[in-house]
């Protein structure tokens, strides 16, 4: 059996943890600083007054005069996640971390440290903060389980046996199952709108109509689980090295930014963990003055030293807007490997050595941009009498 912990709403639930005030008042998600002015999520409060993600925040005020409007917090929603996540790792071994908010729990062989089904959802709920609202459901798959587990209310479990798997599922909405948006709204034109609906039809009928995606779609509405489904993959436990730096001044400029990410890149290669080793991932995270924070991930090609990730995040924190005041910065290193060295090829001595500096500067603006902004003239028909046709610009890769 196969349990699905859930926390709906995610994103308000986490800000509710440093605002439990706004707890039980219609409630909705803003946007990011710079985009769309509309709701991303709203808490059933809100959804019960009539507020849909989607609708502008403009017209949510209007109908809800008394909504409260809170902005993501992503540095807390991660570690939110990873204790929720560390807190069921505690109970089962297998463990995988889906969507944020929801978590896939392997419960076989648990039964003499958890017991049956119900009792060992119970036992999960508790490793969970009752803050959250959390909801349990136990099915042989993933799909049922997250299926029972959204249908239950807060702070219940509720188990779902094989045999009633078909039935339980019958009547939930077809929307609901693992599809493309475009494949969704077909299945809703043609009249399927409920897992029932989706069965009626032959299995060959929904393969032939949308590939293996319809037919696995068909599988999972029928309550039979396939290996995807039915296998929990247990999210790797990777070493993590964090550092944190307080700012004695609150940072606005774009300069004074990169000079604290430099600080902070070298306390954390200060760190024993990182002496004479390289990393794979940085996760930035700013806490702004407000209480509030943004961070970005920055996925590295190859294992790179202090100076060069420094460098890496500089290049690509060049051009974002800084939506607030910055407090902290608080950085997060992952991939950690031994090799810092660059493998260049045998024969590659034939060719004009280029400055490493320059070199790596070109393949961060390629990354940047999409393609080379840098050209370089290349003779193409030397002896024409149209100077235009002699020398052409061609992108510069090195």
């Amino acid at each position: 059996m196969i349990a699905c912990v859930l926390v709906p709403h995610f994103s308000l639930r986490v800000a509710l943890l440093v605002r439990p005030e706004l707890d039980g008042i219609p409630l909705v998600l803003g946007p990011p600083a710079g985009q769309r002015a509309q709701v991303i999520d709203c808490s059933p409060e809100a959804t019960g007054r009539g507020i849909r993600p989607g609708m502008s925040l403009r017209e949510a005020a209007a109908l809800v005069p008394d909504l409260v409007m809170v902005e993501r917090d992503p540095a807390h929603e991660s570690d939110v996640a990873a204790e929720m996540l560390a807190s069921l790792a505690d109970l089962s071994p297998l463990v995988e971390a889906g969507v944020p908010g929801r978590c896939y729990v392997d419960l076989s062989g648990t039964e003499r440290l958890l017991g049956a089904p119900v009792v060992a959802g119970e036992h999960l709920l508790a490793a969970i903060t009752p803050a959250l609202r959390p909801r349990v459901g136990i099915a042989p798959g993933k799909f049922a389980a997250w299926a029972a587990a959204r249908q239950t209310r807060s702070g219940a479990v509720q188990h779902i046996p094989a045999p009633d798997v078909p039935t339980r599922l019958a009547t939930l909405p077809a929307s609901w199952l693992p599809l493309a948006p475009e494949t969704g709204l077909l299945l809703d034109q043609l009249g399927l709108r409920t897992l029932g609906a989706v069965v009626s039809l032959p299995k060959s009928a929904m393969a032939a109509r949308f590939g293996p995606a319809g037919e696995r779609a068909w599988r999972l509405a029928v309550g039979q689980s396939d290996t995807t489904d039915a296998t929990v993959y247990p999210t790797p436990q990777t070493p993590i090295v964090t550092a944190r730096l307080d700012l004695p001044a609150p940072v606005t400029s774009r300069d004074a930014l990169f000079v604290a990410v430099d600080r902070v890149v070298q306390r954390a290669f200060r760190r024993p963990e990182l002496r004479g080793r390289a990393v794979r991932q940085a996760r930035l995270r700013a806490h702004l003055e407000d209480g509030t924070s943004w961070e970005r991930v920055l996925a590295q090609r190859e294992p790179v030293n202090a100076k060069r990730l420094a460098r890496g995040i500089a290049l690509r924190l060049e051009s974002i807007e800084i939506p607030g005041i910055i407090a902290a910065l608080s950085l997060e290193l992952t991939g950690i490997t031994s090799a810092v060295a660059r493998q260049e090829l045998l024969l590659a001595d034939w060719r004009p050595r280029r400055p490493q500096p320059l070199v790596e500067a070109i393949r961060q603006l390629k990354q940047r941009y999409g393609a080379s902004p840098i050209y370089r003239i290349t003779e193409v028909e030397p002896w024409s009498r149209i100077p235009e046709r002699r020398h052409a610009l061609v992108s510069f890769e090195p």
